[in-house]
């Protein structure tokens, strides 16, 4: 028997392990999206319903550390806003960065998610573009002011603001494998409220009501 044959039956159980190894982590990364979008599903169905008139003590299934939902219309962006930004809260949700502003709040509010799950659309945001924070109470909208990259022990953008603005902080670059180097910070200014929880059609009518008491006051 040649020294070959003898490695032959290693080489196959080799392989076999290389595939239980890449099999088990697709099926890990395919529970993980699973259970972000249940959550996604639920927590949108028990503080958005369609009948907006109960009350959050009436939905059930609420999560009582979410704090909301983040539109961002042009790139795609919708997800629930959770309050932490640990490992757990990353998985299925964008995460509020504690110690900043809430949303009603003056201030810097700070939101994180990861650059391969929720945040993945931010490298396509631009200047001017619309943000929206809707709360079960109250939608705050806002337009992005500036984008930039910074390193990952930069914590100026988190400072307390007088404004009220909105800072999104996403691992950068959004195609590195690995742990990314940088963060890409998105700043945005609060320009005007609307009623709660309101998009589509409702915000229309809501900055078209706008437009007419402006017109009025001229």
């Amino acid at each position: 028997m040649t020294r070959f044959s003898c490695a032959v039956p290693w080489l196959r159980r080799g392989e076999i392990a290389l595939w239980v190894i890449g099999f088990s982590l697709l099926g890990w990364a395919l529970a993980a999206i699973l259970i972000a979008r249940v959550y996604q599903a639920r927590q949108e169905r028990a503080f958005f319903p369609p009948d907006m008139k109960r009350t959050p003590a009436t939905r059930g299934g609420g999560d009582p550390l979410v704090l909301g939902r983040i539109e961002i219309p042009r790139i795609g962006v919708t997800a629930i806003v959770r309050e932490g930004d640990d490992d757990t809260t990353l998985a299925i949700a964008v995460g509020h960065i504690s110690g900043t502003a809430r949303p009603g709040e003056r201030g810097n509010m700070a939101l994180a998610g990861h650059r391969d799950s929720f945040f993945r659309a931010l490298r396509d945001i631009q200047r001017q573009d619309t943000i929206r924070i809707a709360t079960p109470r109250q939608s705050y909208e806002y337009v992005v002011d500036s984008t930039e990259v910074v390193g990952p022990d930069d914590t100026r953008v988190l400072d307390p603001t007088s404004d009220t603005v909105l800072t999104l902080v996403t691992c950068y670059p959004f195609k590195y494998v690995g742990h990314a180097p940088n963060r890409f910070i998105v700043r945005a200014s609060l320009v005007r409220l609307l009623p709660a929880a309101a998009s589509g059609e409702e915000v229309s009518r809501a900055r078209g009501d706008l437009s007419h008491d402006e017109r009025a006051q001229r």
